[in-house]
């Protein structure tokens, strides 16, 4: 349509691609958001690459390079209202969205609580996301990875919160909406991944919500139907990705969210 229009980027989990948000992406652009959701090269469904993986800077720096480019497009750049720019993630997506808005990484910090309190999933991503701190790429990842285009953003589920540092989180300025899965498929329990960046994020302009029917992948796009037994005959162990807990629905968990966006996101931009 004419005239302008906030801008929407969205962020997919580690080994999914755009296609998983697609359910909000339809609704946000139905309320006249304009919506982008990349692929990042290494870490999507058709494009596992460890080298790439490994550089998880470059996460955050995808979603800028983007609406660097949204910026400078003929077609779009007049409709962008760059005042009213938000990023949504799920996952590995929720950290690059907590990143992009101005989070800071403290590989020590990661490592040390991966000791303490190891949570399978993100600890047993440490090698594969280069968390280890080798090489200048600890340099690179503890750097400041934020876009001061950003006006709010969104965190889906995330993993690997744990490892951004309560004093970057503390100074974050930006409207959040932290939303978690209520059931925990037994390796990113809500309150030490969700609840942590929430409770490390100032109290006015963050909000903080568990969904207690959702299990961490009902942020994705609905199954059809056989998918998981398809999914799990090829790969045993990730039919779960089509699980929800309750009784309701994976639509009706998708209709919650994106309500809850709509309106964070009318609050935030008015």
């Amino acid at each position: 349509g004419e005239g302008m229009h906030p801008l929407v980027v969205l962020s997919h989990g580690y080994g999914g691609s755009w296609r998983n948000l697609s359910w909000l992406a339809g609704e946000l652009a139905a309320r006249g958001y304009i919506v982008a959701a990349p692929d990042h090269p290494g870490t999507t469904t058709f494009d596992r690459d460890p080298a790439e993986a490994a550089k998880l800077w470059e996460r955050p720096r995808d979603l800028s390079r983007l609406i660097d480019a949204l910026r400078a497009d003929n077609g779009l750049a007049a409709h962008i209202d760059a005042k009213r720019i938000a990023v949504v993630g799920h996952s590995l997506g929720g950290w690059t969205a907590a990143a992009l808005a101005g989070a800071r990484f403290d590989t020590q910090r990661f490592i040390a609580d991966c000791k303490m309190n190891a949570s399978p999933r993100a600890c047993s991503l440490t090698t594969e996301l280069g968390l280890d701190g080798r090489d200048d790429g600890r340099r690179r990842l503890e750097d400041d990875l934020g876009d001061p285009r950003i006006g709010a953003f969104v965190s889906l589920d995330l993993g690997l919160a744990r490892g951004f540092s309560p004093e970057s989180l503390a100074a974050l300025r930006l409207p959040a909406l932290v939303i978690a899965a209520g059931i925990d498929i037994g390796d990113m329990p809500a309150e030490r991944e969700s609840g942590y960046l929430a409770k490390g994020l100032p109290a006015k302009g963050s909000v903080y919500t568990v969904i207690p029917d959702a299990m961490h992948f009902s942020f994705l796009q609905i199954c059809k139907p056989g998918a998981a037994e398809r999914i799990e005959a090829e790969t045993p162990g990730d039919g779960i990705v089509c699980k929800d807990g309750g009784t309701r629905g994976r639509a009706a968990i998708h209709r919650e969210v994106t309500d809850r966006i709509i309106t964070f996101l009318g609050v935030s931009f008015r």
